[in-house]
Parts: structure tokens; sequence; C-alpha cells
């Protein structure tokens, strides 16, 4: 093997193995530069009109600040009902988060800020929404409950206004009633807004779906959990609108809390209202029985000095004995309270220390609280309302075992005491029995007296808290809406739109060249063969078949020199050799590469004759200007002997042709005759190279007939025109010897970026050229006179 055979072998082994180079695939992509620059320029014009005509979103937040209050109200423990503190509850963050979260809440805010009715400017592309901005308002007269969104579209003129939607169009003026099957409604002007456009648009629906709306789209969240700090946002198209539901919202939780803690406060006042009412009925009958009994007795209001260290301390176990008497009758009045068949909030107590209970009465003033507030929007039959009750009588049975078990308790601790204030009683019994009577009079007017004023106290107390209420929250940050829209995002759109731009001709060139199935490159040649490749013809960009002149200088002819020299070393050296061209089909260049490798080897000296023994479409006489008359069919009939055969070109001296004479009706019988061998022969005495003209093997059998007689074979594959799974033919050919000496030569190489190739062959195809061709017809536009090669 010549140096030349093996470093093409070589060459086509590292193209075979080694990946696309980066310069490669950059220049591979460069080429379509004006792709990417009209898909750029359109996708970013496409993202200035989605930002143009989108209605921008804006995220509004707020941030509330919980109160974790914990406090008492300053009575010692040892005095009846101390901790009776009704606004002393924890506030859990996570609960207060859910609050804001409740359906019940976000009506509120839906109800007072009429979310249901909508207003927009209607434009050339898209409305705009009016939000305390429109020139007119809808009063809702009749909305029924559940309705789809329902649209009317309004015409403003002097003469009236025009109504229309789905099921109405009437001509109207303000204040006139409009009835629809849904909806009754009056429009009313606003003086303080003039009117900009002739025509409006309201959308009307119900409260329910709009709640629901809003709810699904507002977040309430706890950024941190170190901190009592809520988190509300909300995405909106009008900031202003979504600041004032952020804020409404706040300011509806505030009230309603502010409620329930007034609720709890008016239960326990009007409980100690009906407790003063009944004790001073009973102080009043003591001291009625005290002045009864002085005025029948005559009694001075003196206390003998015997009995006044007995009932000193009689009197402090009476004290003692009075406190669990209060206690257990503020525990009969709350278990009255509970056994009652009404459904009220239960007071708290600060006399009932147990734990348990006071969790329990927490839970069912929660259930008690929230069933009246569903009430205010369902009946009595919902579900949701016998849910709660049903809850609430197990929270009340509970309450009621809680308080048994204290009372046991409580009546245990009294037991003792009356036995410690019988003993003192005895030592008493020797005093005057109407001076025991008296005492035990006075007794109970101090017991009933010290519980009315503990009573009135507390009662003062309650509306004082009451009146002062605070709300268990604070506004620390109000709701504000972010000055850049939240979606689109203007930055985010032009650089999608850009990537959209390179990402998508760069996929359509990627995938362009993925399910291409055509030679393009020596790299599908090396894949697909390993057949040598002897080298490359570029694209012929005149309109003249013969390019190969004594004279020429251009790129093209160049090459053909080189292919000249290449054959050399295939044919290594030998005289009078036979040199076939064939391919796989037609039109891939086969007649075009065999005249002008003739005429080089003419140029060079070299006697050179072409057989055109293509005998079903014959082109190179044509080509060549010789008549295809009297040719190779007539040899072979006997009409002509082998020496009439060649006819002298114009083009060169020393070449000749063959003409194929008149078309058989049997060419592969033809060429099966003995009489093939002996021209053959004839020639090889005659010229020093005989160039065989095919047709193409993968459509005939007529130049595997041929090749016996051939030294070399030379394939032609063109680019983007032979098939990648054609070159298995070159395989069976090279594979199964049924060519001889065959080898590739690429035809129609585009000069065009990322198929620029340079070889040790003699010459350079692909770089910059100017300087070392010159090209025929210099004056003529490179693109003017381009001719596609049937051939």
């Amino acid at each position: 093997m010549t140096d030349n055979s093996r470093q093409s072998n070589d060459l086509k082994k590292a193209l075979a193995e080694d990946e696309y180079s980066l310069q490669e695939i950059i220049f591979k992509y460069l080429r379509y530069w004006y792709w990417f620059v009209f898909a750029a320029a359109l996708f970013l014009f496409g993202g200035y009109l989605y930002l143009r005509y989108t209605t921008p979103v804006y995220k509004v937040s707020s941030k509330i600040l919980i109160k974790n209050d914990k406090g008492g109200s300053g009575i010692s423990q040892q005095d009846i009902l101390s901790e009776v503190d009704i606004f002393n509850t924890k506030n859990n963050v996570d609960d207060e988060a859910e609050v804001l979260k409740t359906r019940y809440l976000m009506r509120k805010v839906v109800d007072e800020l009429h979310l249901n009715l909508n207003y927009f400017a209607i434009g050339n592309i898209k409305s705009t929404e009016l939000y305390n901005n429109c020139p007119f308002y809808v009063n809702v007269i009749s909305l029924e409950d559940s309705i789809p969104v329902q649209q009317f579209r309004l015409h403003f003129s002097d003469k009236g206004i025009h109504v229309e939607n789905d099921s109405l169009k009437t001509d109207v003026h303000f204040y006139d009633t409009i009835r629809t099957p849904d909806l009754i409604f009056t429009l009313a002007p606003r003086s303080d807004i003039e009117f900009k456009n002739e025509e409006y648009l309201f959308t009307a629906a119900t409260a329910e779906t709009v709640t629901e709306n809003y709810l699904n789209n507002v977040s309430v969240e706890i950024i941190n959990k170190q901190t009592n700090v809520i988190q509300t946002s909300l995405n909106v198209t009008v900031p202003k609108k979504g600041e004032d539901i952020l804020n409404k919202l706040y300011e509806v939780y505030t009230r309603i809390n502010q409620e329930d803690k007034n609720r709890i406060a008016d239960s326990t006042i009007s409980f100690i209202d009906g407790r003063l009412a009944i004790v001073a009925s009973e102080l009043n009958g003591v001291e009625k029985n005290i002045e009864q009994f002085k005025r029948d007795n005559q009694l001075s209001t003196d206390i003998q000095n015997q009995a006044q260290l007995a009932v000193s301390n009689s009197s402090d176990v009476q004290k003692e004995l009075m406190q669990q008497q209060v206690q257990i009758s503020i525990l009969e009045s709350i278990e009255n309270h509970l056994k009652s068949n009404s459904i009220r909030v239960v007071p708290g107590a600060s006399a009932i220390t147990d734990p348990t209970y006071i969790s329990t009465v927490e839970k069912y003033n929660t259930l008690v609280l929230e069933r009246d507030r569903q009430l205010e929007t369902t009946k009595e039959d919902n579900p949701l309302i016998k849910n709660l009750n049903s809850q609430i009588a197990n929270v009340k049975n509970d309450l009621l075992i809680s308080l048994v078990n204290i009372k046991k308790g409580l009546n245990i601790g009294k037991n003792e005491l009356e036995i410690r204030n019988n003993q003192f009683l005895g030592q008493i019994r020797n005093a005057p029995s109407k001076e025991r009577a008296f005492l035990d009079i006075s007794r109970q007017q101090d017991v009933k007296q010290q519980l009315y004023l503990y009573l009135l106290q507390k009662r003062e107390e309650t509306a004082i808290s009451k009146s002062g209420t605070l709300a268990n929250s604070r506004f620390i940050d109000p709701a504000k809406s972010q000055q850049a829209p939240f979606t689109p995002n203007k930055s985010y759109i032009y650089l999608y739109a850009l990537l959209a731009g390179l990402l998508i001709p760069a996929g359509i060139i990627f995938l362009k060249d993925i399910l291409n199935n055509k030679v393009v490159n020596h790299r599908d040649i090396a894949n697909g063969t390993k057949v040598p490749l002897l080298g490359d013809i570029g694209h012929n960009n005149t309109t003249e078949a013969i390019v190969a002149k004594q004279d020429s200088r251009t790129a093209i002819s160049e090459q053909f020199r080189a292919i000249r020299t290449n054959l050399q070393f295939i044919l290594k050296g030998k005289q009078h050799q036979v040199i076939l061209f064939t391919s796989s089909m037609s039109g891939e260049g086969k007649s075009f590469l065999s005249i002008n490798l003739a005429l080089s080897l003419a140029i060079s000296g070299k006697k050179v004759v072409v057989v055109e023994l293509d005998l079903r479409k014959p082109k190179v006489s044509k080509t060549l200007g010789v008549s295809g008359e009297n040719g190779f069919t007539n040899y072979m009939i006997d009409q002509l002997k082998a020496a009439q055969l060649p006819k002298q070109t114009t083009q060169h001296p020393n070449l000749f042709i063959i003409s194929s004479g008149p078309i058989p009706p049997n060419p592969a019988e033809l060429l099966l005759q003995d009489k093939v061998q002996d021209l053959f022969d004839y020639l090889k005495k005659e010229f020093e190279y005989i160039i065989v003209d095919t047709p193409p093997v993968g459509l005939v059998t007529d130049g595997l007939l041929l090749a016996k007689y051939a030294d070399a074979t030379i394939y032609i594959i063109r680019q983007n025109f032979t098939y990648k799974q054609q070159l298995n033919i070159i395989n069976d050919l090279h594979v199964n010897e049924k060519v001889s000496n065959i080898s590739i030569l690429f035809n129609d190489v585009k000069l065009k970026g990322g198929y620029g190739y340079s070889y040790g062959y003699g010459y350079s195809y692909g770089q910059n050229t100017k300087g070392y061709y010159l090209q025929e017809n210099e004056k003529k536009s490179f693109f003017k006179g381009r001719k596609k090669e049937t051939d």
C-alpha cells in the first residue's frame, strides 16, 4: 500500500471514530445564522406583544402580629372567682392562621367590598378592569344563589344605555330596572368619575363563587416558627383591589374576634346579674329577720365577753365554710346553666382550677361561638350545624361529669369545716340561747353581704374589661403591592423568547441532521464503508459540463488534477489501465466525472478513450459534442470494426470517445458476448487509459458485467443525493470482491460552512483559496448561472 493510500485510510478511520469537533459543530450551525436572527427577532417581537397585551398580575402581601397575652385580674386566689378573667386566653399562631383562611371571613370581605361585581373598560384588543374607577355602578336587587358568571356589555350614548348579554338586549337609562332570568339590577352614575369610553363591561357572580375563588388564591403562612407573625398574600390584576381585600380581611378578622370576646363578657355579666338578684333578695330577708329578732327580744348589739373568743374562732371557720358554700353555689349555677336546653356560652370561673374542666370549657365555648357564627349564614337543619350540635352535646356531658367530680371534693371539704364549726359551737352553748340565735342570724348576714359585694365588684370589672377590649393582633405591615408585576416577568419573557429563537432553529437543524438519510460529509462515508476515499469534487458553479480544461485554474479543475495524481497510487503505475465509473443511481455525476477526469488525463499527455457503455441513458457523446451513432452497439452486431469506433474529440487531441450507438433492447445480454473482451484488448493496445462510463450498479447489472475488464473501479457518491443506505452496495462490492480495486469519489461537495476539509492529497478544499485559483467568468455573480447536475 502506498503512503498516500495509507494516509487516506487513516483519515477515514479517524473521521469514523472521532466525534464532531467543536469548530465543525459551530460552523454547521453558523451557516444558518439568518435562521437564528430571524427566529430570535420573531420570538422577541412575540414576547413584546405578549407583554403588551397580557394583563399583569401583582403580588399583594401584609403581615399580622398575633399577641400572646396571658394575665390576671390581680385579685387574691382566696377571693371567690378571683380568676374570672374572660380575656385571659393564649393565642395560638397556627390556630389564628387557620381562622384567617376560613370561608366565613372571606365571605364577609366579598359582601362588604361587593367583589362579586367587576367592571371593565373595553379596549381594541383586551379589556381593563376598573376598580373604584368606573363612572357607574350596579345596584343588585336580586341575584340567584347558584348561577354561572353573568357578563353584560354596555354601550353608553346620548340616547341612553344599550345593555346586552346572552339572554338580554335592551336600551335603558340610569335607574331603570333591568331584569334577566337570574339577575335584577339597576345602573347608577358616579358623579366623581367621568366617562372616558363608550363601551364598558361588567360581570356579576354569586358571592359563594367569588368567595371560593379568593379562598383558593389567598395565601396565609407563618413565615418564621420562632415568631408570631402571619403573612397574607394575594395575586391580583389590580393592586389597589388586592390591598383593599387583605386590609378588609384583617378588619373583619379583628372585628369578629372582638365580637366573640364581647359576647363572652355579656354572658358573664348576665350570669352575675342573676346571682346578684338572688343574693340581694336573700340578704334583704336576713336583715329583716335581724330587725324582727331584736325587736322581739329587745337585744342590744353588744356581744358578751365570755363568748367573744369562741365566736371569733367560729367566725373564721364559718368564713371558710362560706367560701366552700359559695363555690358549691357557683358550681350548681353553672350546672343548672348547662342542664338548660338552650345552647349558650359558659362563663369562666377561677374558683374551678381543675385543668381538665378549664380546657373543656374553652372547647365548649369555641364550639358554641362557631355554631352561632354559622347560623348567621346557614339554617338549623344544615349538616354542619347538626355536627356542631352533636359536638356541643358531647362536650356538655364532659363538663357535667367534671362538675359532679369537683362538687364531690367541695362537699368533702365542707363536711370537715362543719365538724370544726360544731366543736366551736359546743364551746358557746352555755351562752344565752337568744344571743346564740342572734349570732346565727348575724353570720348569715355577713355571708350574704360579702357575696353581694364581691358580685358587684366582678360585674364592674367585667364591664370595664369589655369597654377596654383590645385586639389580639396588630397590623404591623398593611397590605402593599409589589411595584413590578408578579407575572409576566419582563426579563424572563425576553430571555425565554431569545432562548426559543436560538434553540428552536438549532433543534430544527439538529433534527434535520439526525433525520437526514443522505450522505453529507466524509464522516457519513467513513461510518458506512471501509472503501478508501479517492478524493472530492466540488460543486460546479458554471453552466459548462466540461471544467477540466487546458488552461483552467479554477478550484474544481485543480481537484480533477488531484484525482489524476491519486490515480497513480491506485493503479500502481501500470500502463493501459481500464477505469470503470459507476454509482448507486442515476444523477450522481458519473458522466460528468468520467469526461473531466479523462480530459485531465489527456491534458497530461496520456492517450485516453471514454467508452460510453451506459447503453440505457447515454450522455457522454452529447456532452463532448460527438454523434452517438455508429458506436458500441454497431460493433457488437458486426456493423463496425473495433478500429472504427474511437472518435477524436474537439476538447483535446489525446481525448477519444466510443459512443454507445443505438440503444439496444437487451443491454445486459449484449455485454455478455465475447466481442466485449476483444474490444478491450484492442483498446489497451491503442490507449493508455480507458475510461468506462457504466449504468448505476444499484439499478441494473450492466456495471457488474463490465467489472471484470476494469483495473480500477471508481464509485461515485454525491453529497446530499446518495442515500446512506446505498453505502451497503459499496460494502457488498468490496467485501464479496465483485469489482477490483474499488475507491470512492465524493462528488458535488458544496462550499458551505461545516463541510470544509483539508487533506494531504495535494489540494485543499473548503479553505480560503483566493489567490491560488482563478474563477472562470469572474465578472459574473457567484450565484448566477448555476446548473443542477443531472448525472
